[in-house]
């Protein structure tokens, strides 16, 4: 049921369902939202003033993890919006383990799943502990098999600039979750760079110098090699970057953070696109991507001279719309 060209509405409810905090995170910031005022009542009238069929969608927190009464009250309250409306959430791998996670399984069959998306930041156990992760990567693959096995779509939210993580090791990450599917299952896939936010455990982390951020100039590259890589592998991608807020801009205190950060990923992943097609050009591009290169001072398009060692006029004048 993923995708089907429904509208979507996000339900942000931060940390709902978190056993504990990662060292990064502040989801309050992100989300511009203090918590709990997402109610199942609440959802619910949203849910009825649809006219047509829409994706509802649970981020923050662990959505499989708040108990199963909990839960079912807030997919309950979906029932009210117009047949073909269905629920999108995420959680952590861990939830779907074990018994407790056959009971989620069960509990999920119940109502119209579109896509359950899985926060793997990372698979590599160093960094999990140092982050304060309660996953590890084999609890990921369970989760994976035991998801897919039963009919569900699957979407990862993944994470670079992580304290001990390099480019090399998200693109073997995304790698190594790509051969947990088939080829044909597309999964929805978003990345988002880590931050230094005010008043985390990260910030501490920085300020003792235990920690160094991705500069915006290298976030911009990784992000824009783990697309490149990611779409390689199948993934569909639809985010990257966090969503903009005034909390999240006052509250960023070192890191790779600017407010059109998934364009310049974007721009970087096209760069990266057309140089790996056909070294030196030309290259055809569609007219609507050329933005992509042209944008925010030509950053893509002085990328893809960089990468052809060309000027940036002969990188324009060799493009192909």
């Amino acid at each position: 049921m993923a995708g089907m060209g429904r509208r979507r509405i996000a339900f942000f409810v931060p940390h709902m369902g978190c056993g504990r905090r990662c060292v990064y995170c502040d989801q309050n910031v992100i989300t511009s939202d203090a918590g709990g005022h997402v109610t199942p009542e609440a959802v619910a009238e949203v849910a009825s003033a649809q006219t047509s069929p829409v994706e509802f969608c649970f981020f923050g927190g662990s959505f499989a993890r708040i108990g199963t009464p909990r839960m079912r009250a807030f997919m309950d309250a979906v029932r009210n919006a117009p047949k073909g409306s269905a629920v999108t959430f995420s959680s952590y791998p861990g939830d779907f383990d074990g018994d407790a996670g056959l009971d989620v399984i069960r509990v999920l069959k119940d109502y119209p799943i579109a896509t359950i998306e899985l926060g793997i930041p990372t698979l590599d156990p160093v960094v999990l502990k140092t982050c304060r992760r309660d996953d590890d990567p084999e609890a990921v693959a369970r989760a994976v098999a035991r998801i897919r096995d039963n009919g569900f779509h699957l979407g990862v939210q993944m994470m670079i600039g992580l304290p001990g993580q390099s480019t090399a090791s998200v693109t073997r990450d995304a790698r190594t979750l790509a051969s947990m599917v088939p080829a044909h299952e597309s999964w929805h896939f978003r990345l988002y760079p880590c931050l230094v936010l005010r008043g985390t455990e990260l910030e501490g982390m920085y300020r003792r110098g235990e920690y160094e951020p991705l500069s915006l100039e290298d976030g911009i590259m990784a992000g824009g090699a783990v697309i490149f890589e990611a779409e390689r592998l199948g993934f569909t991608v639809i985010r990257v970057g966090l969503l903009e807020s005034e909390s999240l801009k006052k509250s960023v205190v070192a890191g790779p953070y600017h407010p059109a950060f998934g364009e310049l990923a974007m721009s970087e992943k096209r760069a990266l696109s057309l140089s790996s097609e056909n070294p030196g050009g030309p290259w055809r591009i569609e007219r609507q991507a050329l933005s992509q290169l042209t944008g925010h001072g030509g950053r893509g398009l002085r990328r893809l001279a960089e990468m052809s060692d060309i000027s940036e006029r002969e990188a324009r004048a060799r493009l192909v719309c």
